[in-house]
């Protein structure tokens, strides 16, 4: 990943597992999980509530969460 841009490791890693990142330690959070995707903005639900609240509901059951897996990597 040497000169690559800082999220490409991120993407790579959320689509194939590689490269292994360290997830033990004081300042991990999420329970030692990768995070799989983001989150919508909260300016999607100021602006377009229903139709983003539905698309949560149908891909993520109802949890608009960073572990939420998107079905492109289904």
């Amino acid at each position: 990943m040497f000169m690559n841009t800082g999220w490409q490791p991120f993407y790579e890693q959320r689509r194939t597992g590689f490269p292994l990142f360290e997830t033990v330690g004081a300042g991990i959070l999420n329970s030692g999980k990768v995070p799989k995707r983001w989150m919508y903005p909260i300016d999607e639900y100021n602006n377009n509530r229903v139709n983003v609240e539905q698309a949560v509901k149908t891909q993520y059951a109802s949890v608009d969460g960073i572990n939420g897996i998107m079905w492109i990597l289904q």
